[in-house]
């Protein structure tokens, strides 16, 4: 039976499909091997239009030779939220695709790098900051779309900063993009102000900043988030306006890591790069 392809049934197909890639198996192979007399089912699961039961898993284990306990265990966990409501699902017309796919990715991520050369990621955003962001992009028309997208912001992100286990969090922010005056000189010192408190306080957070002296650099080609997860694999995920592009293939995820490894390499320390937030925050006095 056919069913709502969501974030999470679309990730626990990936999954599937990632093992039987390994297993160096087709499509019509593994049907045969689970049992399926419809060649099509695997499919269907792989891109999340037919679900998976918890009660159907220990097959799946035995058929895929699934042994690691944590990688069962996030299989599992997927399997049984995968038709639950989000909570942002209250927000239709707000939070759609690809932004929902974001938002479930998140939530079960170890670590997140981030690379934005325009603006300062969401979880690390003040209000002010992120008003002056949202209403700055023309996206939303009306006072109404503005605030109900503030509300989710918000929302998702004490829920990131908050839980446990906590996610870690590695952004490299560039010079240009902490001098651009977002709001206005006081909005733009209070957020560098607030980047810098984070770097300081939270284990999980850690903070670099890429100089104009570090000229041509890894990022040139754009910004980018890598997403680790305790089991599967890692996503790479590249967003515009209104479309977001996941990416997941082992050789892909590999030419972003190393990406994100030059960039820190290119920035500065985490140590040196406060008293340059400092130096920033007292300039936009």
């Amino acid at each position: 039976m056919s069913v709502e392809p969501t974030p999470r049934r679309r990730r626990l197909g990936s999954e599937f499909r990632r093992l039987r890639e390994a297993l160096g198996w087709t499509q019509e192979e593994a049907a045969s091997r689970l049992g399926y007399r419809a060649l099509s089912t695997v499919s269907k699961i792989e891109k999340g239009t037919q679900g998976v039961t918890i009660q159907q898993l220990p097959h799946f284990f035995e058929v895929f030779g699934v042994t690691d306990e944590v990688v069962r265990q996030e299989l599992r966990d997927l399997a049984r939220k995968a038709g639950e409501p989000d909570w942002w699902q209250q927000y239709e017309g707000i939070v759609d695709d690809p932004l929902g796919d974001y938002l479930s990715q998140i939530e079960t991520a170890s670590s997140l790098f981030t690379f934005n050369p325009l603006a300062v990621h969401g979880l690390l955003q003040t209000p002010d900051y992120a008003r002056a962001v949202i209403e700055g992009s023309r996206a939303w028309k009306t006072t109404g779309d503005i605030d109900g997208f503030m509300t989710v912001r918000e929302k998702h992100q004490t829920a990131m900063l908050e839980r446990t286990p906590p996610l870690r969090i590695w952004a490299v922010l560039t010079e240009g993009l902490l001098r651009q005056e977002v709001g206005d000189r006081s909005v733009m010192r209070t957020q560098i102000e607030h980047l810098a408190e984070l770097a300081r306080t939270d284990p999980n957070i850690t903070i670099q900043v890429l100089p104009y002296t570090a000229g041509a650099h890894a990022g040139m080609d754009g910004p980018f988030m890598l997403m680790s997860f305790s089991a599967g694999r890692d996503i790479v995920c590249i967003e515009s306006m209104r479309t977001s592009l996941h990416l997941n293939r082992p050789e892909t995820v590999e030419v972003y890591r190393t990406t994100s490894d030059l960039l820190k390499s290119d920035a500065l320390s985490p140590k040196a790069s406060l008293p340059f937030l400092a130096m920033l925050a007292k300039e936009m006095s």
